[in-house]
């Protein structure tokens, strides 16, 4: 089977997903790009357009992690670790380490076909990216690989883990939140891109069937590490949807469904789903 296919209505969709050769010691995840010009990396990776030198949200990732603990204390409240704090802060919009994926490949077809997309995309070819990623490679919220990974968050751009003041600050967050953390920081783990499985205590997790590849640094804090090439499909590693099949997907995955007021639950997306 070729690396791409191409499709324009449902059912055509799902017999590629099913034809997909699945190892029983791996996963399938999906994620939807209404864009398929879209690069799978985190917000945090990408340029602020509001930024007048262009830079980076990673350029400012601390401030962003603590001042909107700050300023909205109480929606942080259930939040035990990092991750969980990312987790919230991605569900706010605010640009995170993570990059949202699903197990359920009509969530993900849902966003290759999106209208909530940016206006830019509307008018593009989508796509589906398919993962198959080792079971025993796939981690829950409260690992202490994830903590190591999550942390990075909170350390200033300047981070240097071979610095020791830098160093004793980093191990300092994880112990926060693992006080029984030892000294053994591997390397290989800050630069990994973990795919984690969140605490279903999100509705629209729930309803979106959602997980998060988590982005760890390359050779510098704010430089992104690249997806494993071993998380990729063997068979077929996506699927385009031209822009003129869009509509018509979207109301087929209606009639199964999949739409804006299932997949996202908070009243004012039910509301809005109900007036269009």
């Amino acid at each position: 089977m070729s690396e791409a296919a191409r499709v324009t209505k449902l059912s055509t969709f799902i017999g590629h997903i099913t034809d997909i050769k699945a190892d029983e010691n791996r996963t399938l995840f999906f994620r939807g790009h209404a864009d398929l010009e879209y690069v799978a990396l985190p917000t945090i990776f990408r340029v602020n357009p509001n930024d007048e030198q262009s830079l980076r949200y990673v350029e400012k990732e601390q401030e962003l992690f603590h001042d909107i603990i700050m300023r909205c204390p109480e929606e942080f409240l259930s939040c035990n670790s990092a991750f969980d704090h990312l987790v919230k802060m991605q569900h706010y919009g605010l640009p995170t380490r993570l990059l949202d994926i699903t197990s359920n490949p009509l969530v993900a077809l849902y966003f290759a076909c999106c209208t909530l997309a940016g206006k830019g995309a509307k008018g593009k070819d989508g796509e589906v990216l398919i993962y198959s990623i080792p079971n025993d490679e796939i981690k829950f919220y409260n690992s202490d690989t994830v903590s190591v990974v999550s942390n990075l968050s909170k350390m200033s751009s300047e981070f240097n883990f071979e610095n020791v003041n830098h160093h004793k600050s980093y191990l300092h967050a994880i112990r926060e939140e693992k006080p029984y953390f030892a000294d053994e920081i591997k390397h290989e783990h800050l630069n990994s891109v973990l795919c984690v499985k969140p605490k279903l205590d999100n509705r629209r997790i729930v309803k979106q069937s959602g997980a998060f590849l988590l982005f760890g640094m390359g050779v510098r804090k704010n430089d992104p590490t690249g997806i494993p090439e071993n998380y990729r499909s063997e068979s077929i590693k996506k699927i385009e949807i031209p822009k003129s099949a869009k509509l018509n997907i979207l109301n087929e995955l209606k009639n199964v469904a999949i739409s804006e007021a299932t997949l996202f639950p908070e009243i004012d997306y039910v509301a809005r789903s109900l007036r269009a």
